[in-house]
């Protein structure tokens, strides 16, 4: 049987979004106009240190309609992101990942002055960090390269949610088997970021297909990868 039965899950979840990397900003509103092609959603690689961030999302929102959301990688200070944050939430970007430096003091001030939600990454890495997560973030980011499996991704998934958290399902670069495992996860999560295989030359493991910006999973037992 494929694993997503046995979980009694369905086949997909959300689009997932393509991640346009950090550059200047008319650089990534170029690579994100091309993305917008094949894609529904883009996130968006902010965390320049040159006081640029706002209007590489200004560029990009420019050249496309696209949901947006962006991540940073740890790069902000509570005061850059409290200048930040409303500005792009004028931009119409849906939430932002990881502003601060996992374990910041001011992660609980940020998440009560942000005008849209904040999710965090390094902050979370298994199932013991979530609770910890609630006073500081609106949302946490799953990936299965982080959390050791898909087992401990799901009852990540169902923490958050009786704590009032979203959840998100991230990835590495990975080849098809792995975003195999995260696409079992995927229908839990309101929002997926699962191009790690479409990042690589050549999948050494092949067999997701990537229907109308959504990662569909083959339906062949285990992973069917």
């Amino acid at each position: 049987m494929p694993v997503r039965k046995l979980l009694g899950l369905p086949r997909t979840g959300p689009p997932t979004s393509w991640t346009v990397w950090l550059g200047d900003p008319d650089d990534m509103a170029r690579r994100a106009e091309r993305a917008a092609r094949r894609f529904r959603r883009l996130k968006l690689k902010l965390g320049g240190g040159d006081g640029l961030d706002v209007e590489r999302v200004r560029a990009v929102r420019a050249v496309t309609d696209l949901p947006l959301q962006v991540d940073v990688n740890e790069w902000w200070s509570v005061d850059e992101a409290l200048d930040a944050l409303p500005r792009l939430a004028e931009l119409g970007v849906a939430y932002c990942e990881q502003p601060l430096v996992a374990g910041d003091e001011g992660g609980a001030t940020l998440k009560a002055a942000s005008p849209i939600p904040i999710y965090v990454d390094e902050d979370c890495h298994r199932l013991g960090d979530v609770a910890a997560c609630a006073p500081i973030a609106h949302g946490i980011n799953i990936k299965l390269a982080k959390s050791g499996g898909i087992r401990e991704a799901v009852r990540m998934a169902h923490a958050a949610r009786a704590l009032g958290l979203g959840v998100m399902l991230g990835c590495m670069v990975e080849s098809g088997l792995g975003i195999a495992a995260g696409c079992v996860v995927a229908p839990l999560c309101d929002h997926v970021d699962l191009d790690g295989n479409l990042l690589l030359a050549e999948d050494p493991r092949p067999g997701i297909a990537f229907v109308d910006g959504v990662q569909v999973p083959p339906d062949r037992p285990g992973l069917g990868a």
